[in-house]
């Protein structure tokens, strides 16, 4: 094909496409949508409950229709109840609950893919309980009560899904069956039950900038109760429902945050009295779904409209199933600020330009089945790409049975005939693999009751063979696809009756090997309805209760019995009508009943029974005839007798666009929002690897750990643009070059040779724009070198005429996006000196006028697009300075802002920060600091921000963030051109 990707020219086209009439045909047209930037998705999502048994499911509430679906793919992996859910714009997370035993399971719900999945152990409640409530921020969810954990508050830090337990917000006494909700400042925890069914008002605020809990007497309920629910907006908390224990409740109090007051509101209640309901929502309006009335289980929805304080039933919205004792999450609860989350491109799965299809799904599916507790109808769906498995309640058969048989098409998978425990079914169902629903097609049903049997088949027939009716038969029906009937093909059938056999094929023809028992292997041509058996392809040996899949030119029938249970895998090649053993291909194990299907690559064994019933899912790679357990793809439940269907086995026709080509050529993307957080790595005593992220938005702070420094330093320095921030040089003596890089969007660490400082030093200063940044000055020996890292190309070069004026070390250095500022230092004898570095020129000098108001070294600073601000360093009286020095760069004056003087005098500290404060962190005084302090622009006063402290006290560290130094909120990105 002429080389006419990407972007070109009409004469371009000319040139390389008439000559050669080289085109793409119509019908392998795609197209994909383009990248673009959402808010922040408008939803809400109700997980797990109780109907009688314990559940799994997940339900969606679209808020601007006020509707509600089930979401398979986002079932929780541990089917539970009594659980509690808080999250933030982008998941929500479900914790602890009841499924027999109690369970400190943590899974995140990840609302952008509606895909469920259990975080690891480190995420899960410090105590397996039940009957918790949960709340948090966008930073930070707060799980607290519960059965048995009494009063116990676990904090779950979203950025790190790490789990600490915060002993100083324990609520104020044990107990269960409480709610809450919250903004972004603080949680709301109210009412519940404890010892001997006390029941309480009681409600608990925790205030997440010190991990504190407070119990606010004037915000108590109006009323006791227990297994109430609530959400809520920025200014109020709604608790709606419960009981005490009798009777049930549809009370609505509303707490409003500003006075810590809690009034019911009439208006308000719920439509109808219930308990252990769950409730979310989004900034106007509150919904409390399902729950325990007297008359047992409800689906209801109730909507509780904030700004007119009343509540209605919006039938739309109920749920699937009518259930207690669930959970809720949503990406607008709680105040959680609206953001913007890009969407890359493609933004979504690509549609054929001539009608619009999607491509195959690049699943299998595999239903009914046989277990210790009886017949399955579940259905399971298999996902290539991940190799991994989730029940799909929607698929499910219209009727537990096993000993079916299956095959399909590029839409639908057809499941016929099997056995109950009623006797046989001839019933066929259909599978509609866009939906994940199935039905029954009452014109496609089997012509008797028939188990035991085999399917294969092409795109536009199914063929079901062999079985037992009564007897062992061999008959052959024809499921035809666009009509959904079924017909005998006499000329079909097998060349002798048989049951318990397998079958697979291509396009042209099916193949059925294997049976009762038999190593027969019978091909079906397709063009013309007949069989006839093809010694040359019959199995290595005589079995039965196997199962084959296959791709274009080869089918794998694996498994069965003989009678004893084996793990042979026979390869049938189909140009040349034989088989043979491939032993690198054998099962992971012996095992017979089992089913299979896969795609063009691979093929999928799943279940099946040899001294246990099992739920293992081998996969056969074609290419290398090869076999490996993939413990992901593992069954939801243990059965075998089970059978599988795909849109991709048998040589189906593939619906699917070309790969995609990235080209060299780029466009500008979305505008995306620069993380607002903050990074302090390195630092002594003894040389730390450490980074800390303090999140500006909730002023607390925790180590990420992926972005820990290469090798333990200090006496570093750090700059950075929009994305990423660098880490340069730094002690161990004489210094080193060393150049790390911390993407912020990833919190991970690469180290960037070329972008190493020309000469290794440390105590040197660091500042710079969206382009690139400079590092001056440091030790060993004292220089007065500047190096200019290029963040495109991540390399690094000496700039001779941005050379500081004076050769020093332990200076300071900020700026904004035309120059930057470097202040103080010792070269011999500590200096007020201000050099400024203008970018543009690349070019460096003195600015007498903006001189620190006194001399001092191992400062630091950090400002915004008016200002700098340095503070710190030493010597000075008590032996430190807290002076803060405020830089006016219209002017390129200086002058001490006392207001704004840190707390306590301190050396080696790190500063960096955003548009509108800076973060002052670490360093020395009388001992070493973990310390943060925070200086607000606005006001230029300075606070101390505790919940921000470093993870570990030290000094001598470095920091840089993406929005300090006048960097920009908002960037342009950049996005490959794929075609």
């Amino acid at each position: 094909m002429a080389n006419t990707r990407g972007i070109f020219t009409l004469t371009y086209v000319v040139e390389e496409k008439v000559p050669f009439d080289d085109w793409v045909a119509l019908s392998d047209v795609w197209i994909a949508p383009s990248p673009f930037i959402a808010a922040s998705p408008n939803t809400g999502y109700f997980g797990g409950g109780y109907t009688g048994n314990v559940r799994s499911e997940m339900d969606k509430v679209t808020y601007s229709t006020d509707t509600t679906a089930a979401v398979p793919e986002a079932r929780l992996s541990v089917a539970r109840y009594r659980l509690a859910a808080t999250g933030n714009q982008t998941a929500g997370y479900f914790g602890g609950g009841d499924n027999g035993p109690d369970v400190a399971t943590m899974e995140k719900v990840t609302y952008a893919s509606d895909t469920t999945a259990a975080l690891p152990f480190s995420a899960n409640l410090s105590v397996a309980r039940s009957f918790l409530a949960a709340t948090g921020n966008s930073e930070a969810g707060y799980f607290g009560g519960g059965d048995p954990s009494g009063a116990t508050m676990d904090k779950v830090t979203y950025s790190t899904d790490t789990r600490t337990t915060v002993p100083g917000a324990a609520l104020s006494a044990a107990r269960a069956y409480l709610a809450a909700t919250g903004n972004q400042t603080a949680g709301y925890f109210g009412g519940g039950s404890g010892p001997f069914s006390s029941l309480f008002t009681t409600m608990d605020k925790v205030t997440y900038s010190t991990d504190t809990r407070t119990t606010v007497p004037g915000a108590n309920l109006s009323v006791a109760r227990s297994g109430l629910a609530a959400t809520g907006n920025s200014e109020a908390g709604y608790f709606g429902g419960g009981r005490s224990p009798s009777p049930f409740y549809s009370t609505m109090d509303k707490v409003t945050y500003s006075s810590d007051t809690t009034a019911a509101v009439p208006g308000a209640a719920l439509s109808g009295p219930r308990s252990v309901l769950a409730a979310t929502g989004n900034s106007t309006d509150g919904y409390f779904g399902s729950g325990t009335t007297t008359s047992g289980l409800t689906s209801i929805m109730d909507k509780t409209t904030y700004s007119s304080d009343t509540t209605a039933a919006v039938p739309g919205a109920n749920f699937s199933v009518a259930r207690s004792a669930l959970a809720a999450s949503s990406a607008r609860a709680n105040a959680l600020p609206l953001i913007s989350i890009p969407t890359p491109a493609p933004a979504a799965p690509a549609v054929r330009l001539t009608d619009g299809a999607t491509p195959s799904p690049n699943t299998g599916y595999f239903g009914g089945g046989e277990g210790p507790s009886g017949r399955f109808s579940t259905m399971d769906k298999v996902t290539y790409a991940s190799d991994t498995t989730a029940a799909v309640p929607g698929a499910n058969l219209s009727v537990d049975r096993y000993s079916s048989g299956a095959t399909g098409n590029s839409t639908a998978g057809y499941f016929g005939g099997g056995r109950g425990t009623w006797g046989r079914f001839s019933t066929m169902d259909k599978v509609n693999y866009s939906t994940d629903i199935t039905a029954a097609v009452p014109g496609a049903a089997l012509s008797a009751g028939r188990y035991r049997l085999a399917a294969t088949g092409n795109s536009t027939a199914g063929y079901f063979g062999g079985g037992r009716t009564s007897n062992v038969v061999s008959t052959m029906e024809k499921v035809t696809y666009s009509s959904d009937t079924i017909a005998a093909v006499p000329g079909a059938a097998l060349s002798a009756a048989r049951e318990r056999l397998a079958a697979t094929g291509n396009s042209t023809a099916g193949y059925f090997g294997g049976g009762s028992p038999s190593a027969t292997m019978d091909k079906v041509t397709y063009s013309s309805d007949t069989t006839a058996a093809v010694p040359g392809a019959a199995l290595s040996g005589a079995r039965y209760n196997l199962a084959a899949t296959g791709n274009s030119t080869d089918g794998y029938f694996g498994g069965g019995g003989t009678p004893s249970t084996v793990s042979t895998m026979d390869k049938t090649t189909y140009s040349t009508d034989t088989t043979a053993a491939v032993p690198g291909a054998a099962l992971s194990g012996p095992r017979s009943v089992l089913a299979a299907t896969g795609n063009s690559t691979a093929g999928y064994f799943g279940g099946g029974y040899s001294n246990n019933i099992h739920s293992t899912m081998d996969k056969v790679t074609y290419a290398s005839d090869t076999t490996a357990a993939v413990p992901g793809a593992k069954l939801s439940v243990a059965r075998y007798l089970l059978v599988a269907s795909s849109a991709r086995a048998n040589a189906l026709p593939l619906a699917e666009p070309p790969a995609a080509t990235p080209t060299p050529q780029t466009a500008p993307g979305p505008a995306i929002p620069s993380p607002n957080t903050g990074y302090f790595g390195g630092g002594s005593p003894g040389s730390r690897s450490t980074m800390d992220k303090v999140t500006y938005s909730t002023d607390t702070t925790a180590a990420v750990p992926g972005a820990a420094l290469t090798a333990a330093r200090y006496g570093l320095a750090a700059t950075g643009n929009s994305t990423a921030g660098y880490f340069g040089g730094g002690s161990p003596f004489p210094g080193v070059t060393t150049m790390d890089k911390v993407t912020y969007s990833t919190d991970t660490r690469t180290t960037v040779p070329g972008a190493n400082l020309s000469v290794g030093r440390y105590n040197l200063a660091a500042t710079g724009n969206s382009e690139a940044g400079y590092f001056g000055g440091g030790i060993y020996p004292t220089r007065s070198t500047m190096d200019k890292v290029t963040y495109s190309t991540d390399t690094t070069a000496e700039v001779p005429g941005a050379a500081l004026s004076v050769a020093r070390e332990g200076l300071a250095a900020t700026g904004n996006s035309e120059a930057g500022y470097f202040g103080g230092g010792y070269a011999p004898g500590d200096r007020t000196t201000m050099d400024k570095v203008t970018y543009s020129t690349d070019t460096t000098a003195a600015v007498p006028g903006a001189n620190l108001s006194a001399a001092r070294r191992f400062l630091a600073a950090t400002g915004n697009s008016t200002a700098g601000y340095f503070s710190g360093g030493e010597p000075g009286p008590n032996p430190y300075y807290s002076t803060m020095d405020k830089v006016t760069y219209s002017t390129d004056t200086t002058a001490a802002v006392p207001g704004a003087n840190l707390s306590v005098g301190r050396y080696n500290l790190a500063a960096t920060g955003n548009s509108e404060a800076g973060y002052f962190g670490g360093g020395t005084g009388f001992s070493t600091i973990s310390t943060l302090e925070k200086v607000t622009y606005s006001s230029d006063t300075t606070a101390a921000a505790p919940g921000a402290k470093l993870s570990v006290a030290r000094s001598q560290l470095a920091a840089a963030s993406a929005r300090a130094n006048a960097l920009p909120e908002t960037v342009i990105s950049s996005v490959p051109i794929i075609v």
